[in-house]
C-alpha cells in the first residue's frame, strides 16, 4: 500500500464521518429543539398566502413568523407560529390573528349569534373562533409540507448515495488491507527465496 493510498483513504474517512457526524447532529435538533423546526419549517413555507374574503373583492396577505413566546409545555404546537396581516398599505402595524384564524365581521355575527342559542355549554365563538373562520396556519403548514415532501425525497437520494459510498469506502479499506497482507507475504517469498538461492550457491 503505497501512501497515496493511505492518505486518500484517510481523507475520505474524514469526509465521511463529518457528513454522518452533521446528518445526527441535524436529526437531533430536528426532533428535540423546538425553535429550530419552527424555524426550519417556516423556511419551506411560501413567504405569503393571498385570501379572498367570501362575498366580497377584497384579497388579503398573511404572513406568518415564529412566536416567540411559544412554551412546548403548556401551548399546542400550531401556536409555535404567529400568522398576521398588515393593516395599512405601507405594512407598518401588523394584525395578528387570534389561535392563527381570520375571522370575518360576518362569522363574528354568527359566532355571537351560536352562542345564544346554546345556554348550557356557552362559550365565545368570537374570541376563540370555534366553528368560525379560515385557520390560516394551516395553509402555511399545508404548503410547508408539500415542499417537504420534494425535500424528503432530495435527502432520500443523498441518503442511498451515502449509504453506497460508505460501502465502496468499507470495501476500499478490505483492499487496502489485503493489499498489505499480500505485500508481506510477497516480502517473506522474496526472503524465503533469497534465502534459498545463498544456500545452493554455497552447496
Amino acid at each position: 500500500m503505497t501512501q497515496t493510498q493511505k492518505k486518500r483513504a484517510l481523507i475520505t474517512g474524514i469526509i465521511l464521518g463529518a457528513l454522518l457526524l452533521l446528518g445526527i447532529l441535524f436529526a437531533v435538533l430536528f426532533s428535540v429543539n423546538q425553535s429550530f423546526y419552527t424555524k426550519v419549517s417556516i423556511a419551506l413555507m411560501p413567504e405569503s398566502i393571498e385570501y379572498k374574503v367570501p362575498d366580497s373583492d377584497e384579497v388579503i396577505t398573511f404572513y406568518i413568523e415564529e412566536n416567540k413566546d411559544y412554551d412546548k409545555e403548556k401551548d399546542e404546537p400550531i401556536n409555535a407560529y404567529k400568522t398576521y396581516y398588515f393593516k395599512d398599505k405601507d405594512k407598518k402595524e401588523k394584525v395578528y390573528l387570534e389561535n392563527g384564524v381570520y375571522i370575518t365581521d360576518k362569522e363574528f355575527a354568527e359566532s355571537k349569534r351560536a352562542d345564544l342559542k346554546d345556554q348550557n355549554n356557552i362559550i365565545d365563538g368570537a374570541k376563540y373562533n370555534v366553528g368560525e373562520g379560515t385557520q390560516v396556519t394551516i395553509g402555511f403548514l399545508f404548503a410547508a409540507q408539500q415542499k417537504a415532501n420534494k425535500v424528503k425525497t432530495a435527502v432520500n437520494i443523498i441518503v442511498a448515495i451515502f449509504a453506497v459510498a460508505c460501502v465502496a469506502y468499507l470495501i476500499y479499506l478490505w483492499y487496502l488491507n489485503w493489499s498489505v497482507r499480500e505485500d508481506r507475504k510477497a516480502k517473506k517469498l522474496a526472503e524465503a527465496e533469497k534465502k534459498l538461492g545463498g544456500k545452493n550457491s554455497d552447496e
